[in-house]
């Protein structure tokens, strides 16, 4: 298991950090504007497809909003 957000998520092995975001349903044009860290540790969005979450790892995925 691994948390999102601080939400308990099921792991699986070889998950990408592409796969979770997938999974969570944002759509994929979404991506770029994406942030991402896994325990602490930025993820540029270029790496999504090859980084890979592990087992235990607490993940914070963040979709930033613009307003006025």
């Amino acid at each position: 298991m691994i948390k999102v957000n601080g939400n308990v998520i099921d792991w699986k092995d070889g998950m990408t950090v592409a796969d979770l975001l997938h999974l969570m349903e944002y759509p994929e044009y979404n991506f770029p504007i994406m942030v991402v860290s896994i325990n602490g540790r930025h993820i540029p969005n270029d790496k999504y497809a090859d980084t890979f979450i592990s087992d235990g790892d607490e993940v914070n995925v963040l979709q930033p909003l613009a307003g006025g």
